[in-house]
């Protein structure tokens, strides 16, 4: 069996379509930092300079009238209240440092503020009495699972005890985004490409070894998958690591503790970046692995390596089909094949399943790999192998 998985290793590595694909991920991984700086992306201090101005435009719209009565003047203070804190915030998020404003310790915090906003805004979707109510919910206010969404936010942002992070382009935060472009169709698509004639091309190129060799076909794909798989993480992770250097030679550094959003218990609960990463690397190497599983083993029953990347590449489009159909259990197997919409929740809400979590999906890809393992030995079983001047293999 040494002999085997030294020839299987000695062939993936001595291939010269392997080599060049190789080369080109760990270019495209570790180019990543300078190719997310080529984005449009909106800076906090933007952001907050346009909740700002929209913060204004509510005084426009509703009549001066309807803050006469009791109710209308303290929801015309929280409102007002708002705008303080969005100011304050706006302009900390513009010093580019820190939490508070240089040489006004007196004032407020971002965090402070912050929970100041979710507090007023909590207030308001109890105003049911104010005359506009409707036009608030419906034009200012953000939905209240948001609204409880940013105070467990600020919550965690305070127990780790760092700044806010003004820097859409800091190296840990670049780190997320290329992981997360990983996580989806940039995963078929490289998995697709990288190994969808490997199997196929030894059975036909070396005949006579593989046809000699006393093991079943199962055990040559499995080692076949697992090779290309070891081989795929490590351009992958030394290209991460290289992006992420580049960019701490380019912007700030960023937090692997800052909070970050994951879905959780039936809501968004925020954890520390190093643990939302961990995660999704772990749910990306295993789906990776099934991938490469379906991929080497379709490789030999169709031998065509268009066909072959056109079916790996569609299964990232099979949860989508459960926006228009109804999704009948949060242990769909298809549902965990979108893993950035399981950490974020887009699943869970599109498919109205809470249910649909993180570690659901590390339980559902070990019944894949087993489902996977007894398909692929039964068809390795029955397939006709006599084309290509292949004769029928009997398993040992």
């Amino acid at each position: 069996m040494k002999k085997i998985a030294k020839w299987n290793g000695l062939r993936i590595l001595r291939d010269w379509k392997t080599r060049i694909l190789l080369a080109l991920f760990l270019v495209f991984f570790g180019s990543f930092s300078l190719l997310y700086r080529q984005q449009n992306v909106t800076f906090p201090a933007i952001e907050m300079s346009e909740e700002y101005e929209d913060e204004r435009q509510i005084y426009r719209l509703i009549p001066q009238s309807h803050f006469d009565s009791e109710l209308g003047q303290e929801v015309q203070k929280a409102l007002g209240s708002n705008s303080v804190a969005l100011g304050v915030n706006r302009y900390i998020l513009s010093q580019r440092s820190g939490n508070e404003i240089k040489g006004m310790a007196a004032l407020p915090d971002y965090i402070e503020n912050g929970r100041t906003i979710v507090e007023n805004n909590i207030f308001l979707y109890g105003a049911e009495e104010f005359e506009s109510y409707d036009l608030l919910v419906d034009t200012y206010l953000p939905p209240l699972e948001e609204v409880l969404e940013q105070e467990r936010f600020y919550d965690q942002l305070e127990a780790s005890g760092l700044d806010i992070e003004w820097n859409p382009y800091s190296a840990s935060q670049m780190t997320k985004g290329e992981l997360e472009l990983l996580s989806g169709l940039t995963l078929f698509l490289l998995i697709a490409i990288l190994a969808a004639d490997h199997f196929t091309k030894d059975q036909e190129e070396h005949w006579s070894a593989t046809q000699g060799w006393p093991i079943p076909w199962k055990t040559q794909w499995r080692l076949r998958s697992g090779f290309l798989a070891g081989l795929f993480w490590l351009t992958t992770l030394v290209g991460t690591a290289i992006s992420y250097l580049v960019s701490l030679g380019m912007e700030t550094s960023g937090s692997f503790n800052y909070p970050t959003a994951l879905f959780q218990k039936g809501a968004v609960h925020y954890v520390p970046l190093w643990q939302y990463l961990l995660i999704t690397v772990m749910m990306t190497l295993f789906l990776s692995y099934i991938l490469l599983l379906i991929t080497t083993g379709l490789s030999w029953v169709f031998r065509n390596f268009y066909l072959t990347i056109l079916l790996v590449t569609s299964l990232f489009l099979l949860p989508q089909m459960w926006n228009f159909l109804p999704a009948f259990s949060s242990w769909q197997p298809s549902l965990y094949l979108n893993i950035f919409g399981v950490l974020d929740g887009s699943v869970a809400a599109n498919t109205g399943l809470s249910g649909v979590v993180w570690w659901k999906g590390f339980i559902l890809y070990g019944v894949i790999i087993l489902a996977l393992e007894w398909v692929f030995s039964k068809v390795f079983s029955y397939i006709p192998t006599a084309t290509s001047g292949l004769q029928r293999r009997e398993q040992a």
